[in-house]
């Protein structure tokens, strides 16, 4: 890969997970004179494994973005750079980007695959054990705990969603609704026929304990488990530099696409999880980064044409 002593690229692709370097490979499949600008704090940072992709299952998220960095290195007209971006602004002829240190860049089109931060409540452990031991997906890390007992932390919809879901995994599972239970009372009676637990005194702490967690209740109550899953209420969408573009945002801070991925601005595409609500899987944020570099490729032919 070569640099651009210009600082001025075709396209330049803000993010370099999964999304992003899908986007890369895509750009630079298509010969586009492309810089991939990262921050290098991926949300998958913590999980050991990824799962549910296809033909990767089980490889750990660091090893998938080294092979997809790796795969970039053929393709002599894609850069990349670590480096946070902070600014972002439309231009006569395109898009300039300012990174942290002050750097500016200049692009025809930008792809926005800046993400998400899970905004963890404040529980003592937690943040130590999520993405391990702490989950929140069973699709992404139910089979490696199945058959296990387990805790979970939710109440009202959010626990009454997760027992049907977890049925096809646990069958012994502690609702902890740290506090007041909101669950409805139908709901109840049937995790009463399931054998299912509820229980509202507040977490002291999270503790890891052999493969699995301890979970101590404030009372001293105490319970070991094969893990513990938690969903975070709220996401923090990293979308500053789509709103200073003028992009179009969900009330939720989600970015809104169109079937091209492109932003309602002109010439900003975007993936990843920054354009869902709820549906953060690998695949699809590769899926999005692909069809981002497509259609951003495509709007500079047909320019030039």
């Amino acid at each position: 890969m070569v640099a651009n002593s210009s600082n001025s690229y075709e396209v330049i692709v803000v993010g370099g997970s999964s999304a992003g370097l899908s986007a890369a490979l895509t750009l630079g499949r298509t010969m586009r004179h492309t810089l991939v600008l990262d921050g290098g704090a991926p949300r998958n940072k913590p999980a050991g494994h990824a799962h549910n992709l296809f033909t990767r299952d089980g490889t750990p998220p660091a090893e998938l973005l080294r092979i997809a960095r790796e795969q970039l290195v053929p393709y002599e007209t894609v850069q990349l750079q670590e480096a946070y971006v902070t600014a972002a602004a439309k231009t006569d002829s395109g898009f300039l980007l300012t990174t942290q240190d002050g750097a500016k860049y200049a692009a025809k089109k930008v792809v926005l695959a800046t993400g998400v931060k899970d905004d963890l409540a404040d529980i003592p452990g937690l943040r130590g054990l999520w993405g391990n031991r702490v989950i929140h997906c069973p699709y992404c890390h139910g089979w490696e705990v199945r058959h296990q007992s387990v805790c979970v932390i939710a109440n009202g919809e959010a626990a009454e969603h997760y027992g049907i879901t977890l049925s096809n995994w646990h069958s012994d599972i502690t609702f902890l609704t740290q506090g007041e239970s909101t669950i409805s009372a139908e709901t109840i009676d049937k995790f009463k026929e399931k054998g299912y637990v509820i229980k509202t005194t507040a977490i002291a702490t999270l503790e890891e304990s052999g493969i699995g967690v301890k979970v101590k209740l404030e009372g001293g109550e105490e319970l070991t488990v094969g893990a513990v899953y938690y969903r975070p209420e709220k996401l923090r969408f990293h979308n500053s530099l789509a709103e200073q573009l003028g992009c179009e945002l969900s009330p939720e801070g989600v970015v809104t696409v169109n079937a091209t991925f492109e932003t309602t601005v002109p010439g900003v595409f975007a993936a990843g999880d920054l354009t869902h609500p709820g549906l953060h899987q690998l695949y699809m944020a590769a899926m999005g980064g692909h069809l981002a570099g497509t259609n951003a490729n495509r709007q500079l032919t047909q320019e030039a044409w």
